[in-house]
């Protein structure tokens, strides 16, 4: 984990935080997925809401399924990822996934206000960080690989594979 120093804006004041270093690769979801990460509710600490219906935890995560219907990322088949794909970011996860995942593994998405300020320090190193970012690659490629760290070391932040914040774009926290 990279820690990324305090900031205040708006007259707000944050505190420094942690964000990881690379992206979550196939290989460590699946250890989420095979520890029962999918079976266990205290993990999935949201409200479930479709249609303006809230669903049970049995509804909701009955549709976080691969493509052969078992628990997992909707670009895996048979409970798990492609061969040789391991070292690749995760891909195909609900927000609810990610965040699911995230405490499972002791921590939480960033707000958007965090992922900002990360990707403040790419800004600013934009000279090596976005040539060497996988903008307009046909797929993600494996994680760590392409060297576009931020000037904090997080590599990534700008391309390879979307990512999820806790919160809404436009929320302010």
């Amino acid at each position: 984990m990279v820690r990324i120093p305090g900031f205040t804006r708006d007259s707000i004041e944050y505190g420094d935080f942690f964000m990881d270093r690379y992206e979550v690769t196939n290989r460590e979801f699946k250890a989420f997925v095979d520890a029962g990460g999918y079976r266990s509710p205290d993990l999935w600490g949201h409200p479930f809401v479709l249609d303006s219906v809230e669903l049970s935890f049995e509804e909701a995560t009955s549709r976080f399924t691969d493509q052969t219907g078992r628990p997992g990322p909707g670009t895996w088949r048979l409970g798990t990822f492609q061969e040789g794909q391991g070292d690749f970011p995760v891909g195909g996860v609900s927000w609810h996934e990610a965040a699911a995942y995230a405490r499972w593994a002791g921590k939480q998405l960033p707000t958007t206000i965090q992922w900002g300020r990360g990707l403040l320090y790419a800004r600013q190193n934009n000279f090596v960080t976005v040539p060497r970012s996988n903008l307009e690659a046909s797929g993600p490629r494996r994680v760590g690989e392409g060297d576009a760290l931020t000037t904090l070391g997080v590599d990534d932040l700008v391309g390879n594979i979307r990512a999820w914040c806790l919160n809404e774009a436009g929320d302010g926290q």
